[in-house]
């Protein structure tokens, strides 16, 4: 069976919020959703399959409604399936969703040798950047700042930053521009929406596509937008 579209989402500050907003936005639908690294599981799925055989994925995958699946980790969260299963979800799946890296809370990171693990055929990589980054030291903010040589502990988080996190991420993905989307996220103040215009502008002329808003105070915006590129790529 020919595989679901799979949206692969990465960076920081809104990562997980971002894919169940998706989710929720289109459980009329079979929705797998999974990690290729760690994620919490999303107690907001029909069902929520732990070490899953085949047959329960495929039962579960076989009615519309949210799906979370994965393996026992550590701290409660749940590790990336193996291939196999990860495969045979996005057959049984309408609509994939993975979150593809870890940024142990921070609003912003850098990735190390090896991330973000974007499945093979990965339709779409939403970048998600947190601005409540702005104004802090790299050190507290940016989860692997050390991986900016330019960088010291003191450095203030500018749009300089930003902008810097934002071609990273589009870098590592591995995908083109036109695959990648940009999320600034946690827009609740004038300086962040001002540092957020401005780096948005200049990978707009780069040919991303960007969005500054708030998924804890109006998340409306995000599924039309995300699920508009995906049905047109």
């Amino acid at each position: 069976m020919k595989p679901s579209p799979c949206i692969a989402i990465i960076g920081s500050g809104g990562k997980t919020t971002a894919m169940l907003t998706l989710a929720k936005a289109c459980q009329h639908q079979r929705v797998f959703v999974t990690t290729t690294t760690h994620i919490y599981p999303i107690t907001e799925a029909r069902e929520l399959l732990v070490n899953p055989d085949p047959e329960q994925l495929q039962d579960a995958l076989s009615r519309p409604g949210i799906v979370c699946a994965g393996m026992a980790a550590k701290e409660g969260k749940l590790s990336g399936l193996p291939e196999d299963l990860f495969s045979l979800g996005r057959s049984r799946a309408d609509i994939t969703l993975c979150e593809a890296d870890g940024s142990r809370q921070h609003p912003l990171k850098l990735h190390r040798t090896g991330e973000p693990v974007i499945p093979a055929g990965c339709n779409l990589c939403l970048i998600v950047l947190g601005l409540s980054a702005l104004g802090q030291p790299v050190s507290q903010a940016v989860h692997r700042w050390q991986l900016c040589p330019a960088w010291t502990e003191e450095t203030s988080v500018s749009a300089e930053v930003l902008l810097f996190c934002a071609r990273e991420a589009l870098q590592v993905s591995g995908l083109p521009p036109e695959n990648c989307l940009v999320l600034f996220n946690q827009a609740e103040g004038a300086a962040q929406l001002a540092a957020a215009r401005e780096v948005a502008q200049q990978l707009q002329q780069e040919g991303l596509s960007c969005r500054i808003g708030s998924l804890k105070e109006d998340a409306f915006f995000l599924a039309p937008w995300v699920l508009g590129h995906l049905h047109s790529s």
